[in-house]
């Protein structure tokens, strides 16, 4: 080979050699001990001063580009509010009706057009939209700035309308949507200042870019999503988010209506980065659960995200996030059983003497009930000002501010079907029923007419329908729903079998609860014996009792024709109390907290804890049971 040839051959070699380097080197780069820069664009690149006279040194890198967090939601948005860059993304141009995240368009109208010491009058008008939160009352005076709490923290139909009619509906609603346009928000559109209207609609990149401009420009408004409460006259207004007991939650606002399922803008500051945290946006729309999406995203962030540059893959702080826990896709769900929750009588008036009427503040220790795929309460009584006492030996009506304190708690589903859910007649309920579904608590055991009463209440979760069908049998009789009047679903129903087993095919598996038994006896009786056994038979999975006031014991029981394990079903007779103000014994104080992992096989695993309330009817201390995996013997 000649000496011109060998040259040749050097200088191919150094050139591919240099390539081979260059290649490998952009690798490391994007893809440093497991984590891949994300390249993402800012949605409004020009905007972000800080980005325009430096290259930038820092980046996102995601642990696996192709494993997203464990979300149900039809859109969503997560992104940087400080440097706009996009983290994780689904259908983001998609338009969809955003419900009650219209309230933060209207608070910004508000403040930017109208003077909030303005005192306005509350007219019939104010109060027409559908809902009661915020309790507003005709010919009381209050101002606008004082409005914009309960529209906010209790998501207040009737404080928004009162603002916008404040300065004429019309030109109020023309202002949120050129307001929208000067933003930038061009696939936003409002039809009215609450979000009862479908046609509120936008997309998730656009609610995204709202939150950046309210984290720039409306900071107090955002500081008054966070507040835990607000007084003002005779009101106080408590703040329902389910996002205030996550860490670094700088505010938001959460909204739902039928045809939007659940909605949410939040804000978070989250450590992401080793020098600090990084402020993060999270929009979610269509969403069957919006608390579980919101929190499984920023669990992902916090184990699967960093911001930083390359070489600060192998460090310390980054691997540490290995060992932060995240839910992959489970194989079942998580339930949660409370007994009776009755909040009027001594309960009101240790509420408001020790909390100021703030009802949240019974629920302060109860985080469980958030963190459960689906908690269930007995309610004890209508939640309602409207009726008139039945002056039954005990008669119950709660405040109807309790309902928005029950959501804010974590409560899923409530049981209507017991005997003093008519303690102040059918108007009562009722409004009762229209205060939970005005705030997403889903309820069972009642309905319009019989028709709705004896259909399951179902939630599906995971891919499993769980189904909740709620029977009282202890009357009032008189409640008993027909095909012309609302009502309860009693136990004696001579179609009580039936009802269950057309229920049961409906759903993957059926909870069935009774209000049952006699009070305060420690031992199920035959009668509530016979009702279990046969909800079981007729296809139900689980049973829960309640009534006693004080926790009876529970049963294994398979039926006929089950051969294994994942046939056989679980009864709690009775759990006994949640928050009751039944202070004469240690039995009454005190109720059983049942957890329950229901597998998608149909196994369970069950703990059964103990809650004690402390004097003033707060539940304090919740002592673990053990764990039992329930199995044919």
């Amino acid at each position: 080979m000649s000496e011109k040839l060998k040259l040749n051959f050097r200088y191919l070699f150094w050139i591919l050699l240099a390539i081979f380097i260059g290649v490998l080197f952009a690798f490391v780069v994007t893809k440093t001990a497991g984590y891949e820069k994300i390249n993402s664009i800012a949605p409004k690149q020009e905007q972000i001063e800080n980005l325009k006279n430096n290259v930038p040194t820092s980046f996102y890198f995601i642990k696996d580009l192709n494993k997203k967090p464990l979300t149900k939601a039809e859109s969503y948005y997560v992104g940087d509010l400080d440097t706009g860059e996009t983290i994780l993304k689904k259908n983001i141009d998609q338009k969809f009706p955003i419900a009650s995240v219209t309230k933060l368009m209207t608070a910004t109208v508000s403040l930017d057009n109208q003077n909030q010491n303005e005192v306005t009058q509350i007219t019939k008008a104010d109060i027409a939209p559908y809902g009661k939160n915020g309790n507003l009352h005709i010919n009381e005076k209050i101002k606008i700035g004082d409005l914009i709490y309960p529209m906010l923290l209790e998501s207040s139909n009737d404080a928004a309308q009162t603002i916008a009619l404040n300065s004429g509906i019309n030109s109020f609603i023309q202002k949120m949507n050129d307001t929208a346009k000067k933003i930038g928000l061009l696939s936003t559109s409002f039809d009215d200042p609450s979000g009862l209207s479908e046609n509120n609609q936008s997309t998730a990149l656009d609610l995204f870019k709202f939150a950046q401009y309210l984290k720039s420009n409306k900071p107090d408004l955002l500081k008054i999503t966070t507040e835990k409460s607000f007084r003002a006259n005779n009101h106080v207004w408590f703040n329902t988010s389910q996002f205030l007991g996550i860490p670094g939650y700088q505010g938001g606002k959460r909204g739902y209506i039928d045809e939007s399922k659940q909605t949410a803008i939040s804000l978070f500051t989250l450590p992401l980065g080793k020098e600090g945290f990084r402020n993060i946006g999270i929009v979610v729309l269509r969403s069957p659960d919006r608390y579980k999406d919101v929190t499984n995203i920023v669990n992902y962030l916090n184990k699967n995200v960093y911001y930083g540059g390359e070489a600060d893959a192998d460090m310390a702080w980054v691997r540490a996030k290995e060992n932060i826990a995240y839910e992959e896709n489970p194989n079942s769900v998580s339930l949660v059983f409370v007994g009776d929750v009755m909040l009027d009588r001594g309960v009101r008036n240790s509420v408001n003497k020790n909390f100021n009427g703030d009802y949240s503040a019974l629920f302060k220790n109860l985080d469980i009930l958030k963190k459960a795929d689906i908690s269930f309460v007995n309610l004890e009584g209508p939640a309602s000002d409207q009726g008139q006492d039945k002056h039954n030996l005990y008669s119950f009506r709660m405040d109807p501010s309790v309902v928005p304190a029950l959501y804010g708690a974590g409560v899923s589903i409530v049981s209507l079907a017991n005997n003093h859910i008519g303690d102040w007649g059918r108007n009562a309920f009722t409004d009762t029923m229209a205060n939970l579904k005005e705030n997403e608590i889903l309820f069972t055991g009642a309905g319009l007419n019989s028709t709705e009463a004896e259909q399951p209440t179902i939630i599906e979760k995971y891919g499993m329908k769980i189904g909740y069908l709620s029977f009282s049998d202890v009357g009032p009789n008189w409640m008993a729903a027909d095909d012309k009047n609302p009502g309860i679903l009693l136990a004696d129903n001579p179609r009580f079998d039936e009802i269950i087993q057309n229920a049961s095919k409906q759903v993957d598996d059926l909870i069935v609860t009774f209000h049952f038994g006699v009070e305060y006896q420690t031992k199920h009786n035959d009668r509530q014996q016979l009702l279990a056994h046969k909800a079981i038979d007729d296809g139900a999975k689980i049973v829960i009792g309640s009534h006693p006031h004080v926790v009876e014991d529970t049963e294994v029981y398979s039926p006929k024709s089950c051969t294994q394990s994942s046939c056989m079903g679980f009864i709690a007779y009775s759990l006994g109390n949640l928050i009751f103000d039944q202070y004469f014994s240690t039995n009454t104080m005190q109720g059983m907290l049942l957890e329950i992992q229901l597998n998608k096989d149909g196994t369970m695993i069950v703990n059964k804890d103990t809650v004690k309330l402390n004097k003033v009817f707060q539940p304090d201390q919740i002592i673990k049971g053990k764990s039992e995996k329930i199995k044919q013997d």
